[in-house]
């Protein structure tokens, strides 16, 4: 307790609750740092000494570095990211934005359920300004970011109820297209297909699906979306599943290019051919996806402007910690190619699976 005053505070993610305004705020104020008012700089002194919050040594790493460099964290892996062309060229654009600012940028993996307690490295070593969190973040992982004290940004990924800023892709209008091409090709039955464990951009590409299978008046039980499988095997699986059944779908909505492309060699392997006896669509307009024979109908995402734009976004937040939350969505376009195109509605033979 903290004497007449009450329960006493030991999270600067309270104060600055109470205060409400944000973590960097707060920091700020406590280290005499950013443009303050000297009305919010009293109110968060004044709230820390009723609370009895005084900044301890994890308080002070909280504190602004002006390092002119910038954190980049990922999630699942490294390896995970760095294998994906897709990442690759956001990472690119990230870069290069930096350096036009006359920024570094720092890489790092963390584990990130320790975060609460112990920060990633480059930020206990105050050698940050801001972090970019890239990848598919679950909500936990970017809550714990926030006590960090630093700008944060999610590019590619958002998470309702933080107050992160974030950009992301248009996924649901996208697939909505999607299915509108497939129809007008002639095709009833679709199935769309995504990870157990995708977070949002899966369930806003499903949710794209979902209402587009709705407004087409198609029929919900011949039309689901699959996001029961861990990996691309299982997927497949899945596939061959479905193809054997009564009903089976026409066309197959891959999550994104690498699991199009894994099941379009797997299932030509199996002696299906695309589009003839399935059609096939992806996202993400991976350069696999072009080269392929079919080459894959996909949705080109602008990730440069991901790269860029989510760029811009943090260090605008780096110069004011108190602007308006910034949520972008980016629009992307759908490529018809020859693997949903030129041929009729395809007729499964159940005796190739």
């Amino acid at each position: 307790m903290s004497g007449k005053s009450g329960r006493r505070i030991a999270s600067i993610k309270e104060i600055a609750k109470l205060a409400n305004c944000s973590i960097a705020t707060v920091s700020n104020a406590l280290n005499n740092k950013g443009r303050i008012s000297e009305e919010v700089s009293k109110k968060i002194h004044r709230i820390c000494r009723k609370h009895g919050y005084t900044p301890n040594s994890a308080g002070r790493m909280l504190r602004r570095s002006q390092s002119e460099t910038i954190g980049l964290l990922y999630y699942p892996s490294c390896a995970a990211l760095f294998r994906n062309a897709y990442y690759a060229q956001i990472m690119e654009a990230i870069e290069m934005s930096l350096e036009a600012a006359s920024y570094d940028v720092l890489f790092s993996g963390s584990k990130f359920h320790e975060w609460k307690h112990t920060p990633p490295r480059f930020v206990r070593q105050n050698k940050v300004d801001g972090v970019i969190l890239l990848g598919d973040f679950p909500k936990k992982a970017v809550m714990a970011a926030e006590t960090f004290g630093l700008p944060l940004i999610l590019i590619d990924n958002h998470h309702p109820g933080t107050r992160v800023d974030s950009i992301t892709t248009n996924g649901y209008q996208a697939i909505k297209d999607t299915v509108q091409h497939l129809v007008e090709q002639g095709h009833e039955r679709l199935a769309f297909l995504a990870y157990a464990g995708d977070g949002y951009n899966a369930s806003q590409r499903q949710k794209g699906f979902e209402d587009a299978v709705q407004d087409h008046g198609l029929s919900a039980k011949d039309n689901q979306a699959y996001r029961d499988f861990v990996d691309d095997e299982e997927a497949l699986a899945l596939v061959q599943r479905l193809l054997a059944s009564r009903r089976p779908p026409t066309a197959v909505i891959a999550v994104n290019d690498t699991l199009a492309v894994y099941l379009l060699t797997k299932l030509q392997n199996l002696g299906l051919e695309v589009p003839k006896d399935l059609g096939l669509a992806g996202f993400d307009n991976d350069p696999f996806s072009r080269t392929t024979h079919p080459p894959i109908t996909t949705v080109r995402v602008d990730t440069k402007e991901l790269g860029q734009s989510g760029t811009e976004i943090l260090l605008k937040r780096i110069a004011d910690p108190d602007r308006a939350q910034v949520n972008v969505q980016v629009a992307a376009e759908l490529i018809a190619r020859e693997s949903t195109t030129g041929l009729e509605v395809p007729q499964v033979l159940e005796s190739v699976v």
